[in-house]
């Protein structure tokens, strides 16, 4: 008899190992509150995080066909604006996004850290352009391709400089945003061949 519940013991411990495997993210980002009046936002994040982090790393990674820098990282929640951080400063996402800018920022903000292993850029495509060869691609993968649509708008109307990267972008047949992203592969060593880079694109 002791040797059936052992058994059943061991088996259910093999199980929760093996979801925990599976369910984790597989980079680790802890969600800082900049003030008292940030705790709340800062647990919103983190619950995207723990529902969508490892569906939004893989597919950077299957995207891009670049393996994500970093495996643990930090994000203030702040009423300020949002940016990517740097290789010695956490991450900032700003508090009063509504829950779809809650989550397209964060993995914009994570597409710029992405690209930093990019130490070479192509002429005149600046740091959003470069994003929005496939950033569109990572939202529709993770949140289908209306969120994507809705998103690109949304950020549209933020900033001319996005309404312009995202015009640019989407001005580009799906043939030519692969090239381009082939080009900053190879003028970075990384292999040139990336079939997932676009996917379907509509």
């Amino acid at each position: 008899m002791y040797g059936i519940y052992l058994k059943r013991f061991w088996l259910v411990m093999i199980v929760g190992i093996l979801t925990l495997s599976t369910v984790r993210a597989n980079v680790d980002i802890v969600f800082i509150p900049s003030s008292a009046a940030d705790e709340y936002d800062a647990k919103l994040y983190q619950t995207i995080w723990e529902e969508y982090g490892e569906r939004i790393i893989n597919a950077l990674e299957t995207r891009t066909c670049m393996t994500f820098p970093e495996s643990s990282l930090s994000a203030t929640v702040a009423d300020a604006t949002s940016n990517s951080g740097g290789p010695e400063t956490p991450m900032r996402l700003r508090r009063n996004y509504i829950g779809k800018e809650k989550e397209s920022t964060l993995v914009h903000e994570l597409g710029h850290r992405h690209l930093w292993q990019l130490k070479r850029r192509l002429d005149d495509i600046d740091g959003h352009m470069t994003l929005y060869l496939f950033l569109d691609r990572v939202w529709a993968d993770v949140w289908g391709e209306q969120f994507a649509e809705d998103r690109i708008r949304g950020e549209s109307g933020w900033h001319s400089r996005y309404a312009e990267a995202w015009a640019w972008s989407r001005s580009l047949r799906p043939s030519e945003r692969a090239h381009l992203w082939s080009q900053l592969l190879v003028m970075n060593d990384f292999p040139s061949a990336c079939k997932d880079f676009l996917g379907t694109v509509q």
